[in-house]
């Protein structure tokens, strides 16, 4: 089934619980318009004081992944959907296309951090400008997703109990780390204290969800050890480029 239906079904399916941010969130919540809010699909917009601003909306059931990055203008900036067997990613309104198998992402599930399969660099399929990824960066927009992200985190959406905001979460996780761009901390209340960092991060944060070693709680929902973290932070140590480089949100396939 193509991602369309999905957020069709999720529009109507679930169209009581929009628009109803959670209460009790954090400060640091402004900027944050939503029209549709629920663990399956999150949308609305993002504004700075000085008024640029982006749209985004952002979709997840099981493996079928769906997210839209817009300027207030319409430009497209990042755009994933989920097209039979594979995910495709476009950047800058097409110019540079990425299409990953599902196959691959179950491959790499499957195996220890640092595996064959995640070493694999055949396993991505880019068509178009590959200079795309660098020109993103100066993108005034691009700059806002750190700060997107923890406006969203502020507000009560981590993307463990909104599995539709990880994808934004994680690609701000990596903008922030390309740009060097440091947001404050959020204190977010363990989602299961049963199970409050029965791992750990070691080796100098590996696994934690953040900028370096600056927890982003909001992102997996506490500063612990998370594997889909973990395997943006071995790529990156490794060199792997094509999978951690600036913001091809390609770890938002990898969950928390």
């Amino acid at each position: 089934m193509r991602i369309q239906l999905l957020v069709a079904s999720i529009v109507f399916g679930f169209g009581c619980q929009t628009a109803v941010p959670p209460a009790g969130g954090a400060d640091g919540g402004d900027g944050i318009a939503l029209t549709a809010a629920t663990p399956e699909r999150v949308t609305g917009s993002y504004i700075d004081p000085t008024g640029i601003g982006v749209n985004f909306d952002s979709a997840r059931v099981g493996d079928t992944l769906f997210f839209d990055l817009t300027t207030r203008t319409g430009a497209k900036l990042v755009h994933a959907e989920t097209v039979g067997d594979t995910y495709v990613f476009s950047y800058m309104g097409g110019r540079l296309t990425l299409t990953i198998d599902k196959s691959w992402v179950a491959a790499v599930q499957a195996e220890p951090d640092g595996g064959p399969a995640s070493q694999d660099e055949t396993a991505m399929h880019w068509v178009g400008d590959m200079t795309v990824l660098d020109e993103m960066l100066s993108v005034p927009e691009v700059k806002l997703f750190p700060w997107m992200s923890r406006a969203l985190g502020a507000q009560g959406f981590t993307g463990s109990a909104y599995p539709a905001t990880l994808a934004l979460h994680k690609m701000a996780r990596q903008s922030a780390d390309a740009l060097d761009i440091q947001v404050p901390s959020l204190d977010v209340a363990p989602e299961n204290d049963n199970a409050y960092c029965s791992r750990p991060t070691a080796n100098e944060c590996y696994g934690m969800c953040g900028n370096g070693c600056s927890c982003w709680s909001w992102v997996c929902g506490d500063c612990c050890y998370h594997g889909g973290c973990a395997k943006h932070d071995s790529w990156c140590r490794s060199g792997q480029w094509y999978y951690c480089y600036n913001i091809t949100a390609v770890i938002a396939l990898f969950g928390c």
